[in-house]
């Protein structure tokens, strides 16, 4: 006999009160941190202000080193040739691409697998991943790559109420699982339990957090009438975000021999979709293979350190595809590049890049990585006028400075005080910089933190920063009404 669901159920509205009160309490979801809510942001930013997803994944090492990881892979670098920097696998893949990679790692690097209660959390956030991957092959070549990316995402999210329930009121999670374990069906059990769906405080926390309309629309589980085409553009992306998710739930359950289990799924779902029922099980077997690269990895936070040599091959390697890139890219995507660069390559805590502005008779940093570098940049400048400072002596040398200890005895009152208020726990710096025609039009910045942080600058990596300098400096000299000044 079927067991009744529960008498009196809560309304949603007092579940997702319940939510934000343990949320409040208990941190934010794993994986679901501002810095996620960034990468999703970036999945509607305009094309030109992807420099926020390029923040976002260089402030974790870890997660950067893995991205690049996977733009190099054989599933996605289908244009040949290493990829080094996150600008420049934003160049070669899209924003949506690196978005999309950017978010799968994040979740299922973030679960704490030490802790008693994170199994089940764990489990959800790899359903949510691989969901992400099915819904891929799924919409295959039949959208545009921006369409294919937002699906991909939707379905994502779709696991989304899953986790917050799970992880935030693990006591409810049990009951719906005793009840769906008792054949109660899992709307019905968590309806009785939640009083709504999944779905539904998956779509209620995307609102909270201001995702846009399209991801938590697309988030609305949809399952159509056998034969049902999608009315809509935005159905579309509910129904295969919806039949990614449950190939995800029976690939995590049956990963050994999924496809007998398969069979009703796509019978509902392969000619609502466009799909063949041969070509949905294709694409789930290829879906369960992308996925092998995320799951099967150690966090990012076990890698071993690169050894010198490792180092040295990957300046060598990202200093190619700079200039590789200056023969096509604009000046200020080799600037994203060129900082990126150096950011990643040479181990820095931070790294900005400050452009002349004429009006104010200033250098302003107009951007930066590291952790916290947009709160930095209103206090970023240096005035025009010379002063008797390290800054203004390397713009007028037109040479990179490295200073190994910025608290050595003979730069005493070298250091300007916007520096030493905002950037003066810096150990060593290194400036580069940027002249046209004789005048100094900028410079980048970069700095370390700590003596063991800072890299051994040799000759070898002094004649990179050079080259480096000058690629920036070609670039401006071809379209000089363009240089980055204001």
């Amino acid at each position: 006999m079927t067991p009744a669901p529960l008498a009196t159920p809560p309304s949603l509205d007092d579940t997702f009160t319940q939510l934000m009160g343990k949320a409040s309490e208990k941190g934010d979801l794993p994986g679901f941190s501002q810095s996620s809510r960034s990468i999703l942001n970036a999945l509607t930013a305009d094309a030109d202000n992807d420099f926020e997803l390029v923040q976002t994944v260089t402030t974790d090492a870890g997660l950067t080193q893995r991205v690049l990881r996977l733009a190099n892979s054989a599933m996605y670098n289908v244009f040949g040739g290493e990829v080094n920097t996150i600008s420049r696998a934003i160049q070669v893949l899209g924003v949506q691409t690196v978005a999309h990679l950017a978010l799968g790692l994040k979740v299922i690097e973030s679960v704490d697998r030490s802790r008693p209660d994170s199994a089940a959390t764990l489990a959800e956030m790899q359903k949510a991943v691989l969901a992400g991957f099915v819904g891929r092959q799924f919409a295959g070549g039949r959208a545009s790559l921006k369409d294919t990316e937002t699906a991909v995402v939707c379905a994502v999210l779709m696991g989304l109420g899953r986790m917050m329930v799970c992880f935030y009121i693990p006591e409810a999670w049990v009951k719906i699982k005793a009840l769906t374990d008792q054949g109660v069906p899992e709307d019905d059990a968590t309806h009785s339990v939640l009083g709504g769906s999944f779905a539904d405080v998956g779509q209620r926390m995307a609102a909270h957090w201001g995702l846009p309309a399209t991801l938590t629309d697309g988030m609305r589980a949809l399952v159509p009438v056998p034969g049902q085409a999608p009315a809509s553009h935005q159905e579309w992306l509910s129904m295969l975000a919806t039949a990614a998710c449950q190939g995800a739930q029976i690939l995590h359950s049956q990963p050994e021999d999924p496809e007998v289990a398969f069979g009703g799924m796509v019978s509902v779902f392969s000619s609502s979709l466009g799909m063949a029922p041969d070509a949905m099980l294709s694409a789930i077997r290829a879906a369960k293979s992308a996925a092998q690269d995320h799951f099967d990895q150690a966090p990012a936070a076990l890698m071993p350190a690169p050894t010198e040599s490792e180092r040295t091959a990957g300046l060598l390697s990202g200093l190619k595809e700079l200039e590789a890139s200056s023969a096509t890219a604009s000046l200020m995507q080799l600037l994203t590049m060129a900082l990126e660069f150096l950011h990643i390559n040479f181990g820095a805590a931070r790294s900005y890049a400050f452009l002349l502005t004429h009006k104010d008779k200033c250098y302003r940093a107009r951007y930066g990585l590291g952790e916290g570098a947009n709160a930095r940049l209103p206090q970023l400048t240096l005035d025009q006028a010379f002063q008797p400072d390290v800054f203004h002596a390397v713009l007028k040398s037109e040479k990179v400075m490295f200073v190994p200890d910025t608290r050595a005895v003979n730069l005493k009152g070298k250091l300007p005080s916007w520096w030493l208020s905002a950037l003066g726990d810096a150990h060593s710096i290194c400036i580069l910089p940027l002249h046209l025609n004789r005048t100094a039009l900028g410079f980048l910045y970069v700095d370390w933190l700590s003596p063991t942080d800072a890299p051994r600058m040799d000759a070898q990596r002094l004649h990179m920063l050079t080259r480096v300098r000058e690629l920036l400096m070609q670039t401006m000299a071809k379209a000089p009404g363009r240089a980055p000044v204001s």
